[in-house]
């Protein structure tokens, strides 16, 4: 393992428990790359899965993580007016009569209704009241997931005793030297600080040893922003259960609660907005002044992060879209990944090209996600109407175009989000399908109003059951 900061320590983590007690040896040198000041991740609700697979629990993420629950992401301002909407972490709606929600939900609409299709979902009306937890009777039989909310640095720290706890050797190295084997495609060890140091595998989450190897372009990756400041203000009270995406005239401003702060990234383009003038908006927004560096945001992405006995995580394999936690989401695929297809051979590993597939089919269907919120936003500022213009995939824009058409998805392989999170935020960018399903007609409308009582009556019930924010931290720290 090479590198630092959470890519790293996650990747150790994962392979020392899931193939230490195999007699497999992990060492980790450590590069002492970290997250930068005032960092937070979001993590989406498959990574709290994953997180049984390191060892990690409720108790270890709110203790030693200033962990809060994640039930979705706001977006605020994107409309072009003071509209915004909840990408939660649940369904949207109930199905009735055999036929999904979203139909029922476009003919009501074009008939006149004027609730969204976000106050049909159990998660987003809990999330926005400030409540969570799961139901033993629900009345909406709906589906309420949650992830994570976490201070990087401290999740990083948290891997890393996981790391020493698993049994790996871990080992301080800024200087990290390949050293090639007869074969172009493969290393025999590295030099660290002097030390050779031999192996079978190499992880490089830096990316100074895939690089050596790889002779392939690095497919640009340009994030609708170049640049990112970041800050803390004091946390929220209550805490919030998402996060907010707010925009303005040169990009967007995350907020990210965590129990002790509220984390700050303002995301901005440098062509509409100076480094300055960026540090001026902060300071007003955070009540002090900001006089630390603005961070580049340039990158690119890699064809083929697993090559010869060398495979690259985290940014060593590309550059994360900066939005709907993609980042966290990425890394703990191709670590999912890697555990699945860990080699039987030290010198054969045809396993690489299945991994690269995946991995690249993952990345494609991630950054669509969040390209859907640059493509369909609806303001008029010079920022976002050429964040509108950008170029988008042709499996978005099927995406786009048949749900328009009809409230349905095209399906493409290795999708990352659920067709109820493309809805909601399908919907919340004030996308009203323009037909539905005709078997949608054969429900009398009387029934159909009847149903819509009571599901939102259902929806009210659920959320009055459910625990506070602030009682399900205390339950999880124990």
């Amino acid at each position: 393992m090479h590198g630092g900061g959470v890519a790293a320590a996650m990747a150790a983590l994962a392979l020392a428990r899931a193939f230490g007690r195999l007699g497999v040896e992990l060492l980790w040198v450590d590069t002492g790359d970290g997250p930068s000041a005032h960092t937070a991740l979001t993590a989406p609700p498959d990574l709290a899965t994953f997180h049984r697979l390191l060892g990690l629990d409720d108790r270890a993420l709110t203790r030693g993580a200033a962990a809060t629950f994640n039930m979705g992401q706001q977006f605020a301002g994107w409309g072009g007016d003071d509209s915004a909407f909840l990408h939660a972490y649940g369904d949207a709606g109930t199905p009735f009569a055999s036929l999904p929600f979203l139909q029922h939900w476009t003919r009501a609409r074009h008939a006149g209704l004027g609730v969204g299709l976000e106050d049909f979902c159990l998660a987003a009306a809990a999330a926005k009241q400030g409540r969570t937890g799961g139901l033993a009777d629900s009345a909406t039989r709906q589906s309420v997931k949650t992830g994570w909310h976490v201070d990087a640095a401290a999740y990083a720290r948290l891997l890393r005793v996981g790391c020493v706890a698993a049994g790996v050797r871990i080992i301080k190295g800024q200087s990290v030297r390949p050293i090639p084997s007869d074969d172009a495609a493969r290393l025999d060890a590295v030099g660290v600080d002097g030390e050779t140091i031999a192996a079978d595998l190499f992880v490089d989450t830096r990316g100074t040893l895939i690089d050596l190897l790889d002779n392939d372009e690095m497919v640009p990756y340009a994030s609708p922003c170049d640049r990112l400041l970041r800050a803390s203000l004091a946390p929220f009270d209550p805490l919030p259960l998402y996060s907010r995406v707010a925009a303005h005239g040169a990009g967007w401003t995350a907020l990210t609660p965590l129990a002790d702060r509220t984390a700050v990234a303002f995301h901005y383009d440098s062509a509409c907005l100076s480094d300055d003038e960026a540090r001026t908006a902060l300071g007003a927004m955070t009540g002090r002044p900001v006089h630390d560096a603005a961070e580049m945001v340039e990158g690119g992405d890699r064809l083929r992060p697993w090559i010869g006995n060398v495979i690259a995580l985290g940014g060593a394999a590309g550059t994360p879209p900066p939005l709907d936690g993609a980042e966290l989401l990425l890394l703990q695929l191709g670590v999912a990944q890697l555990v699945l297809l860990w080699p039987l051979d030290r010198g054969a590993m045809p396993e690489a090209d299945i991994y690269n597939g995946e991995l690249n089919g993952s990345r494609a269907r991630v950054k669509d996600f969040t390209a859907q919120h640059f493509r369909l936003n609806g303001r008029a500022d010079a920022f976002w109407s050429a964040a509108r213009a950008r170029p988008i995939s042709d499996e978005l824009a099927a995406k786009i175009e048949l749900f328009s058409a009809r409230g349905m998805f095209a399906h493409f392989g290795h999708e990352a989000h659920v067709e109820d999170g493309w809805a909601l935020c399908m919907a919340g960018h004030a996308i009203v399908p323009r037909g539905f399903d005709p078997q949608i007609l054969s429900v009398e409308e009387p029934a159909l109003m009847r149903e819509f009582q009571r599901q939102l009556g259902a929806v009210a019930a659920d959320v009055r059951a459910m625990e506070s924010h602030a009682e399900a931290l205390v339950r999880a720290r124990g």
